[in-house]
């Protein structure tokens, strides 16, 4: 499968299973639409493609082209295969071993440069509930397999602004310890 687009006036071409991107002329941009997927080309380049493509190029600028499209392909540098299936079946899920939490939408100091609207969040305020923190450390726990140092990070706005639900996400997590072999 292949991406191709233009950017700042670039014909750029992403062979998205072999990852390779390719800067090309305009002939061979286009002549990409006449490549179907890559399987099976011929040795030549089609009729059609030539009678489109010979009101701008030469019949042999066009078949030259076609020669380096079938050479990358051979290469497996455009229209390369997927071989993705073959991994596929050893991959397991990675363990969790850190976590952002949230822990208030809101921010007293109102920074100009602030990215949330010098703390306004667009109007949109909210906290955290310990409840949902400590739901958040039991997922951590629970998804971290055989991990033992685990991360949490309070993030906000501030996160002070909810210092009782930091407390009780902190007291949580430290209570859970022992019990799982655990770090926070």
């Amino acid at each position: 499968m292949i991406h191709k687009y233009q950017l700042n006036g670039y014909n750029i071409v992403l062979d998205v299973n072999s990852g390779a991107v390719h800067v090309v002329d305009e002939l061979f941009y286009e002549l990409l639409d006449f490549c179907g997927n890559g399987e099976a080309m011929p040795q030549n380049c089609p009729k059609e493609a030539v009678e489109y493509l010979s009101k701008r190029w030469t019949p042999e600028e066009i078949e030259e082209t076609y020669a380096e499209i079938t050479k990358l392909c051979q290469a497996d540098q455009l229209f390369s295969s997927d071989d993705y299936s073959q991994f596929a079946k050893m991959m397991t899920p990675a363990p969790v071993k850190a976590m952002c939490l949230h822990i208030a939408h809101d921010c007293n100091l109102r920074c100009k440069y602030c990215f949330a609207d010098t703390g306004e969040y667009m109007g949109h305020r909210e906290l955290m509930s310990p409840e949902t923190g400590r739901a958040a450390i039991d997922y951590l726990i629970n998804h971290s397999a055989g991990r033992h140092n685990l991360e949490v990070d309070l993030f906000g706005g501030e996160p002070l602004m909810n210092f009782e639900t930091v407390r009780e996400v902190v007291r949580y997590a430290r209570s859970l310890e022992k019990k799982h072999g655990k770090l926070f």
